[in-house]
């Protein structure tokens, strides 16, 4: 990982914003900034400090060993507090002449009220100080996301044989996470969706005690995560012989998905590559039926930059990993989505995601 080029982005910033240091501390951008593995924790408790000059991570002692292993032979240097590590920081800072500070704008408020307190200078709140260098992987992130895609395919695999008739949604749920985590992934990036029948209509349902049953369509959407960065895909399949509406869906979803493919190249507007799979959906009879944006970023966090929908000011960005998932869902019916992870270029793209998108009939 070239965590010198993701400081030089720090440090361009501080000049841009006229700021002595940042503090960061949201845990997606201290593994970002640091590339640190086997430290962060969802529960940590650390900043890190980057000025013209050092790059400091401030945590305790709970943590601080791991760190100063991870550290080893790079630019950070690690530093243990013993009792409150924000006002710790803070008198240090104020000790150095420090006076303006840059946080992340997506920091909790009571953090940004608590630092803004005890600092005596500026404190700035700056959106995507840390997220928009995020958005573009390096060869070792692509690799990371490419290995936990697949083996989210061959999770799905796995899951084929265990669908049947009587095996509750939640069962399900819990053989894919077992699958993925008895096979290397590091936890799950969401709590896996599984919903069959009606509750496949719900393009966020939790899965539930509901058993399975035949000629139920059954949407399946989930990740794995390898070495910090996550996959996303989703599939849909049917218990038994598919009826000719779960079919028609199918068929009109598989076909958006493929159009919001073919839309997918570096420096394409997000929202036309939203509205190219929306007009296929359209053209179909059930635009009014996909009620979600097209796609999202992946990488450290299962939702990144950018935002791939109708409202999108983004655009993609050559090498940026995102998802292109068009789904339709009548309620009370049944649903439909088919969710691929591809990595943008510039004349176009990379499948990540390689398990079979066809009518899987069980």
């Amino acid at each position: 990982m070239d965590v010198a080029a993701r400081l030089d982005g720090i440090r361009r910033r501080l000049l841009d914003d006229r700021a002595d240091a940042a503090v960061v501390s949201v845990n997606a951008n201290l593994r970002y900034l640091t590339a640190f593995d086997g430290v962060i924790d969802p529960g940590i408790n650390a900043v890190c400090v980057i000025t013209a000059d050092e790059a400091r991570f401030h945590t305790d002692s709970r943590y601080a060993d791991a760190a100063i292993a991870a550290a080893a032979g790079g630019p950070w240097e690690i530093v243990r507090h013993k009792e409150n590590l924000y006002i710790e920081l803070c008198d240090g800072l104020r000790a150095e002449g420090v006076s303006t500070l840059l946080l992340e704008a997506g920091v909790p408020y009571g953090r940004f009220k608590f630092v803004s307190e005890q600092f005596d200078g500026a404190v700035r709140a700056v959106d995507q100080l840390v997220e928009g260098m995020r958005q573009i992987k390096e060869a070792e992130e692509v690799g990371r996301i490419a290995a936990a895609a697949a083996l989210a395919d061959a999770a799905f695999e796995h899951i084929l044989r265990y669908l049947r008739p009587g095996v509750t949604e939640r069962d399900v749920a819990l053989e894919l996470e077992l699958h993925m985590r008895r096979n290397g992934s590091e936890g799950m990036p969401f709590d896996p969706i599984v919903a069959g029948g009606p509750n496949s209509a719900r393009p966020h349902a939790i899965p539930s005690e509901r058993p399975l049953e035949a000629g139920d369509i059954v949407i399946l959407d989930f990740g794995a995560k390898i070495g910090g960065y996550c996959s996303d895909m989703t599939r849909t399949v049917v218990i038994g012989a598919a009826s000719a509406q779960q079919r028609a869906m199918h068929a009109a979803v598989l076909e958006a998905n493929e159009a919001g493919l073919a839309a997918v190249r570096a420096g394409r507007p997000c929202v036309e590559v939203d509205l190219a799979a929306r007009e296929v959906l359209q053209r179909h009879g059930l635009g009014d039926h996909f009620t979600h944006g097209l796609g999202h970023g992946v990488g450290i966090d299962i939702h990144e930059m950018p935002t791939v929908g109708p409202r999108s000011t983004q655009s993609l960005r050559h090498d940026s990993v995102i998802t292109i998932e068009p789904g339709v869902y009548v309620s009370g019916v049944a649903g439909v989505r088919i969710e691929d992870l591809v990595l943008v270029k510039e004349s176009g793209h990379e499948l990540l995601s390689h398990a079979s998108k066809e009518l899987i009939e069980l």
